[in-house]
């Protein structure tokens, strides 16, 4: 990455080193320290993605002592389901019945 000091005469200053020279239309340099902290955040997201296969962990962004968050909101949800299946199997198993009788 570099500062343009003057167009006429093409000369630019490197602001990480401090050198002052004449640029080279045909180098480019490409400033990868942007590049190399969304891929740092996204490698982090990957990691925790994989890290929520095991129930007792916690999420990246959560409060703290929330371990074992996996674990209970799995049981919600199973108990959830449960309790929907059941009470369709129940609504059907009544009304099979009313209609013999």
């Amino acid at each position: 990455m570099y500062v343009l000091i003057d167009l006429d005469e093409n000369v630019a200053i490197d602001p990480e080193l401090g050198v002052i020279g004449e640029m080279d239309e045909y180098n480019i340099t490409a400033n990868l320290a942007i590049m190399s902290d969304r891929l740092d955040k996204l490698e982090n997201i990957a990691d925790d993605l994989f890290e929520s296969l095991d129930p007792m962990t916690t999420p990246l962004i959560t409060y703290p002592n929330r371990e074992g968050i996996y674990r209970n909101l799995g049981r919600v949800s199973n108990f959830a389901y449960g309790f929907i299946f059941g009470m369709l199997i129940a609504a059907l198993l009544a009304l099979g019945l009313k209609g013999v009788m």
